[in-house]
């Protein structure tokens, strides 16, 4: 029997969205921050970073595949110029290893508050395991991505749905009416921050864009399965809220209620969520500093999961809290100009 042939842009879309799906939102984290916090409006809030997502998405893509462009730093000089360009790359090159150092944070966190390992256990893991990973290069991102992006979209959407379904209080009895645009804001500080990655990895894909179909599938398929699996995640957080707000990982301490093979399908999603996104980051990483001369992949890759398993130790709710906004902001600017060239320039 042959193997199933899976479209480019599927697989772009599968490799895009799972960029997303992180330590900070298969744990609940970063959920509850930027949307669950503005009660039910948090809602459209999801949404509009969905459109966001998708329309940066297939704009990147269009981009790449009409100029000829293959990596993040071809993409950045012809947006920006040979001067702004590079200043830009590197900038998101930073935030990208900060990125990379949460997973393997979120890691440490998983570890002790699900199995009491020390918290440098579960990073090194992880670390380890990219490591692997990375030194396959592209082929070993799709490859990692491809076998566990089924787990995470399917798993995450089930446990979002059932542990709300089950759940017999009001979701939102808790919440009073929020008056105002915050959630607005913060919905677009936190797409425009995740694009901050997307961007890269985007780019770094767009070899498998051959034609406008494969530029729309990516980007608009991408980004409108990770708002699906938002909104079926953020439910059971609302239900939830006062018993969750400050645990490091928010979404065990849910499915530890509803017994063991529901904890062991949920802890199955986030070590996916994780590890594919934390292999996304670093390859990112690995793309900017092979354009600057550094091309032993293993050994650039070694150097890097041992400064990411060390800067882990900065905590996981600290860096999602503190480092996340700073990029959110800086990241608008870069959507702007991406969005500006795909329309004006078609």
């Amino acid at each position: 029997m042959g193997k199933i042939k899976m479209s480019n842009g599927l697989k772009i879309a599968v490799v895009y969205g799972s960029v997303f799906l992180g330590a900070g939102f298969a744990s609940g984290r970063e959920l509850i921050h930027y949307f669950v916090g503005f009660g039910r409006v948090g809602l459209l809030g999801l949404i509009v970073s969905g459109v966001l997502f998708a329309l940066t998405g297939w704009a990147v893509l269009s981009i790449c595949r009409r100029e000829g462009i293959k990596n993040y730093g071809g993409l950045m000089k012809y947006l920006l110029g040979e001067r702004l360009g590079p200043i830009m790359e590197g900038l998101v090159a930073g935030f990208l290893f900060c990125l990379f150092v949460a997973m393997l944070a979120g890691a440490g966190a998983t570890g002790y508050q699900a199995f009491y390992l020390p918290f440098a256990v579960g990073a090194v893991i992880v670390a380890l395991i990219v490591f692997a990973v990375l030194c396959f290069g592209l082929e070993g991102i799709i490859k990692i991505n491809l076998f566990l992006a089924p787990l995470m979209i399917i798993g995450g959407i089930f446990i979002g749905l059932y542990s709300f379904l089950a759940y017999t209080a009001p979701a939102f009895a808790s919440f009073g009416v929020r008056i105002g645009l915050a959630w607005l804001l913060s919905a677009i500080v936190y797409g425009s921050y995740n694009l901050v990655t997307g961007v890269p990895v985007l780019a770094a894909t767009s070899e498998l864009a051959e034609n406008k179909r494969d530029a729309w599938v990516g980007g608009v398929l991408g980004g409108g399965v990770i708002t699906i699996l938002g909104l079926a995640m953020s439910l059971p957080l609302f239900l939830y809220y006062a018993d969750i707000i400050s645990l490091e990982i928010p979404f065990l301490h849910i499915a530890y209620g509803y017994g063991r093979v529901f904890s062991i399908l949920y802890l199955a999603v986030l070590i996916a969520a994780l590890l594919t996104t934390a292999a996304c980051n670093a390859f990112a990483v690995l793309q900017w500093l092979d354009g600057r001369g550094y091309k032993n992949r293993v050994k650039a890759a070694a150097v890097l999961c041992i400064l990411g398993v060390i800067a882990a130790h900065i905590g996981f709710s600290n860096i999602v809290i503190f480092v996340y906004p700073l990029f959110g902001l800086f990241g608008l600017f870069k959507i702007a100009v991406i969005l500006f060239s795909a329309v004006a320039r078609k």
